[in-house]
């Protein structure tokens, strides 16, 4: 139990940090971890480290030569490997087991108040026994799916995926990488040649050509067993029992989980969207000129709605909306459509600008993202959103739902909504309006409080349960 005046031990463990990890999760979480650290708190980073070619070898522990961002930061060598959203078809290589004396070793000598993970991506079973056996409170926040789905994305053919015994994930994980990529994408220095973009497409290039001379499919697993997806599931069934408590960012990532995962009941939880530190009140009052002009900031992806969004623009322009701009932040290459405007993708202190130059924030996605931090830097601006009425994010406009441009997810449903704002623009104004009168504390500060109190709780309670 924490006192007054004396700092708590916080471990955090996520699958990677920049250059060769990015995204909603690591920006979350390493300021998370900064904002902390500057509290009092003694902070410490767990990440999983480089796959040896040898797979005898044992896992250990070590401490990286550089900190990240002021934090002492462990990598784990020889951890179970690091799937992103592009699946699993090695199942028995995401399953193997350690003895778990170099996690049990390295929770003994740091002796951490709390353990928080944001992924079980590269992540041992065997970590999570050692903190239990260690009466170590464990939080899991709810970045994505990974654990109930193994594309982390919980889709399937287009379609949220209702195969609760996890039957046909071979179809979605056909396309998992290869074991030299996942042996590339861990190794310790892919993330200094990450900074030569244009080097590492050749190296990738080189040897996805390497592999078609020699007529192998990269696509195949190196194992001859056939996956197996029911022991997959099972694995991190078993490793949701060992969490303590569970933080979900919204409404829509508890419902997921809870679908899948009935015994969660039995867990604590706690529902709070997610933020980061350069998010702040910047709200103001917007106007709007005769070309309506959307914006999307992303991947260019089918799980995030890119192409639906590109095929109902297309249709409004030639339908005569042609007063419309689509600008794309991405550092993709570039499109020719004409109602396109291909921008870069941009640094932190660029995003006020950014979202000046748009009119509408489109956020299409086909999954049931979880939060979605892109929408809530909009609405810190006071730019409306077009949301489909599952995102989690639709959470900020609870209680005001006239702050929220809502459809229904489907590509026929994005084109009416956008038909309808381009032909009234009032609906805009509305929106910006709603957003003015949220009552919504968009300070990090505020998140950091609240993630303390969750702290605070669970280690009072696994207090109360050792004594």
């Amino acid at each position: 139990m924490r006192q007054c005046g004396k700092s708590r031990k916080i471990l955090h463990y996520m699958f990677g940090v920049p250059p060769v990890r990015a995204g909603g999760m690591v920006r979350y979480a390493s300021d998370l971890m900064v904002q902390q650290r500057r509290t009092g708190d003694q902070v410490y980073l767990l990440l999983p480290g480089a796959l040896p070619l040898d797979t005898g070898k044992k896992t250990k522990i070590y401490r990286r030569k550089a900190d990240y961002l002021g934090i002492p930061a462990y990598v784990i060598y020889n951890p179970l490997p690091v799937a992103v959203c592009n699946g699993i078809l090695d199942t028995a290589a995401y399953t193997a087991p350690c003895n778990g004396n170099a996690f049990s070793r390295f929770l003994q000598k740091l002796q951490p108040d709390i353990v928080h993970i944001h992924t079980f991506m590269g992540l041992h079973r065997e970590f999570l026994a050692q903190a239990r056996r260690f009466n170590i409170p464990v939080i899991f926040t709810s970045h994505d799916y990974f654990g109930i789905c193994p594309t982390a994305v919980l889709m399937s053919g287009g379609h949220l995926c209702t195969d609760m015994e996890w039957r046909t994930c071979a179809q979605c994980c056909k396309e998992a990488f290869p074991k030299w990529r996942l042996w590339m994408e861990q190794a310790a220095w892919y993330g200094r040649l990450r900074k030569k973009d244009r080097l590492v497409g050749l190296i990738k290039s080189g040897i996805c050509k390497n592999s078609r001379r020699t007529g192998s499919n990269s696509a195949a697993p190196a194992r001859k067993e056939k996956p197996d997806y029911a022991s997959l599931r099972d694995y991190y069934v078993s490793m949701f029992d060992m969490v303590s408590c569970f933080h979900f960012n919204s409404t829509q990532a508890a419902g997921i989980y809870h679908s899948r995962l009935g015994h969660l009941q039995q867990k604590r939880e706690v529902i709070l969207p997610v933020s980061h530190c350069g998010i702040s009140d910047c709200r103001k009052k917007r106007s709007y000129g005769s070309t309506l002009r959307i914006g999307y900031i992303g991947s260019w992806s089918q799980h995030k709605g890119f192409f639906a969004l590109m095929q109902a623009c297309r249709y409004l322009v030639q339908s005569g909306c042609a007063d419309l701009e689509l600008h794309l932040y991405s550092g993709t290459a570039h499109r020719t459509e004409c109602f396109v405007r291909n921008h870069p993708g941009f640094a932190p202190t660029e995003l006020a600008a950014v979202m000046d130059s748009i009119d509408l924030l489109a956020l299409p996605s086909r999954w049931r993202e979880t939060f979605g931090l892109a929408a809530l830097e909009a609405v810190s601006y006071g730019v409306p959103v077009l949301l489909p009425e599952y995102a989690g994010a639709a959470d900020i406009f609870k209680g005001n739902d006239a702050a929220g441009l809502l459809y229904d997810g489907t590509v026929q449903g994005l084109k009416e909504t956008l038909r309808r704002i381009y032909k009234n623009r009032e609906l805009l104004v509305q929106a910006n309006r709603g957003i003015l009168k949220l009552d919504y504390d968009f300070s990090f500060q505020h998140h950091v409080r609240k993630m303390a109190e969750i702290y605070m709780h669970e280690t009072e309670r696994r207090s109360v349960i050792k004594e």
